[in-house]
């Protein structure tokens, strides 16, 4: 085996992919980082796999490679749209491909500390763009001043503050390991396993890490790094944490101080232990999503919808908890993800997907319980164990307010850390390179070659969704329907694709049945694809086919009663069609959602003329003049009922 080779896809898998989520990375190219780690894990798992290494037998491997099988099968069975499973897996092939390729590199040769280094360092640079985010230093990214919460180096706050937080657990116990206290006025008391370069390095991207992780002002973060605390607190209790206590009780207590009078800065600064109320936007929204997660698993029960097919079903759900009376306080929305990653795992793979997950955890439970109880294994690893376990309980526990364990960076980690008690405690080998049989050479080549192409592939597909929308909002229609038509050649299996075309197609005047069939393609592979629906009905509307454009929004209404994009689109079909009244009381529907809409009180006063309630469609005409004095419709409406204005 090439060792360079070797350590480069360890560096792209481990490094590199929480880099590229740069934040432009989600600007067209985001698959390239899931498929660059993709490549590296299957690398690994088949090279692993031609030795016949003992890493596919062990316990804990075989659960999870169980649990990702479990969750990709189930998914092309029962899933309503297939393209989405492929893409919606790659977070499980990663975990459980990390996993493999980390047991069988630290077995080849390669530390398993040098690999902690290495997430430690891209997770600091990481930290340290945040930062420059904050000051304002990007001056290309989407926002760079940063308010309630911090648009950070992921992309998304809640992804940068998963991240940091399942790292800096493990920064601060392999700073303890370093037993570097350095009070004022005594010599530096470093061992001579460590030297000064490490004391300084492993504190400050301690420090770092802590810097970013606030930066990121995600709540679900501050109560794992809570958690955390109160763990670390407990394991200094026992026999190996408590010699890490002793040797840095110092250092403990003032980090612990500072967490004291940040923690009740923070929760002072945001009206005490109001932060956390049901009433935050943040929490409220949560909520909803668990609502409707459970909605879901009321008829997917044992086997769920599939990987990748939330935001599918998202459509169609989202309304079930609430009645129509509510419907105003609940408008639709879109998500694609629960929230709770345990709850997401029930909800794509069932009941049985979550069991394989929690059967997952308990293995590696057990295995840690075994590897503490070991009296062979050295302090010093069952130090690092203990650093790592602090971390993935930090992981867990953001997993239960977020979704870090559906992101190619964190779910990287996660992996990493369950290969741990598997690696410290074998015997690492000083071999890092053997022989592969020709055939092996060929397999081994194929493999790569296949998903190089799949890469190229995917990411040309990436690239011209990018492109299709980027020239579609820019009015370039033209250049728009050029790349929906080769973005529709790339990817024909994907709905978004096709819904992408048919908006380059309407933007070009082409609101015949070119964009509609568009349209229709992208909902006949997605049947719940309701913005697909408002748009052939408007393109039916401008076709003054009024009663068809009527009968699509029905469709679609059907599917989500409170979209009131359609309900907009109803109204207007409906007075149309002369049905006033019942296109009265469309609109009137439609103000409970936007009740400053100047438009809609015009339309709604001009129904409720025809239908002979004109003190109703003067106070309606007289609330749109309001809302807009500069329409000269409403003064017109007005004058020709006798209503003058002063």
């Amino acid at each position: 085996m090439n060792s360079r080779f070797h350590r480069t896809l360890l560096a792209l898998l481990l490094v590199w992919v929480p880099l590229a989520f740069y934040v432009r990375s989600a600007d067209g190219f985001t698959l390239v980082k899931e498929l660059v780690g993709l490549l590296a894990v299957v690398y690994f798992a088949l090279l692993a796999l031609m030795k016949g290494f003992s890493v596919y037998r062990q316990p804990l491997v075989i659960t999870t490679l169980l649990f990702t099988l479990w969750m990709v099968a189930d998914s092309y069975g029962v899933s309503l749209v297939k393209f989405n499973v492929g893409p919606g897996s790659f977070h499980l092939w990663l975990i459980s491909g990390t996993l493999i390729a980390v047991v069988f590199s630290c077995a080849r040769g390669i530390t398993y500390e040098r690999l902690l280094h290495w997430v430690l360092g891209a997770g600091a640079f990481m930290a340290l763009y945040g930062f420059f985010q904050v000051l304002g230093m990007d001056k290309y990214n989407w926002t760079t001043h940063f308010d309630a919460r911090a648009f950070a180096t992921l992309g998304n706050p809640d992804y940068l503050g998963g991240h940091l937080v399942a790292l800096l657990p493990l920064a601060f116990v392999l700073t303890l390991r370093t037993y570097g206290q350095m009070p004022f006025g005594q010599k530096k008391l470093i061992p001579a396993n460590s030297s000064q370069k490490s004391w300084f390095w492993l504190r400050a991207i301690t420090l770092l890490l802590f810097v970013g992780l606030l930066i990121t002002k995600v709540t679900g973060s501050f109560i794992a790094l809570a958690v955390t605390v109160v763990f670390l607190g407990i394991a200094f209790l026992f026999p190996v944490g408590r010699e890490l206590f002793q040797k840095n009780k110092r250092y403990i207590l003032i980090c612990l101080a500072v967490l004291v009078v940040g923690a009740g800065a923070y929760v002072y600064r945001h009206g005490g232990l109001a932060v956390l109320n049901s009433k935050q936007v943040s929490v409220e929204q949560r909520v909803e999503n668990y609502q409707v997660a459970w909605a879901i698993i009321q008829d997917h029960f044992w086997t769920g919808v599939g990987l990748g097919q939330i935001g599918v079903q998202y459509p169609k759900y989202q309304a079930v908890p609430y009645s129509p009376a509510e419907y105003v306080n609940h408008p639709y929305t879109y998500s694609e993800h629960v929230h709770n990653d345990f709850l997401q795992f029930w909800v794509e793979g069932g009941l049985i997907g979550l069991v394989l997950f929690l059967a997952v955890l308990a293995v590696y439970s057990f295995t840690i319980f075994q590897f503490f109880k070991n009296p062979e294994i050295s302090k010093e690893n069952k130090e690092l164990l203990l650093g790592v376990l602090a971390s993935l309980i930090a992981l867990l526990v953001q997993s239960l307010s977020n979704f870090p364990l559906q992101v190619a960076s964190t779910a990287i980690l996660l992996g990493l850390f369950l290969a741990a008690p598997l690696v410290l405690r074998a015997p690492v080998s000083n071999s890092s390179s053997f022989k592969l049989s020709f055939i092996q050479q060929i397999v081994l080549s194929l493999a790569v070659l296949i998903v190089l192409i799949m890469s190229a592939q995917m990411v040309a597909a990436s690239i011209a969704t990018r492109n299709t929308r980027g020239e579609t909002n820019l009015g370039k229609s033209e250049l728009g329907v050029g790349f929906g038509k080769r973005l529709t050649a790339l990817s024909p299996q994907d709905p978004k694709a096709w819904n992408a075309l048919g908006a380059a197609l309407v933007l070009g005047g082409k609101t015949d049945d070119d964009a509609f069939d568009a349209y229709q393609k992208s909902l006949d592979l997605n049947p719940n694809y309701v913005e697909s629906l408002s748009a052939m009905a408007n393109i039916r509307v401008m076709q003054g086919r009024f009663a068809d454009a009527s009968a699509l929004c029905d469709k679609g209404l059907a599917i989500t009663p409170n979209y009131a994009g359609l309900v907009w689109i109803r109204g207007v079909c409906l007075f149309q069609l002369k049905n006033y009244e019942e296109s009265a009381k469309t609109f009137e529907n439609f103000l409970t959602y936007t009740p400053n809409d100047a438009q809609t009180y015009l339309n709604l006063g001009v129904c409720y003329i025809r239908l002979h309630r004109k003190a109703d469609a003067i106070e309606s005409w007289k609330k749109a003049y309001q809302l807009n004095p500069n329409d000269k419709i409403a003064l017109a409406y007005l004058k020709s009922q006798g209503v003058v204005l002063k």
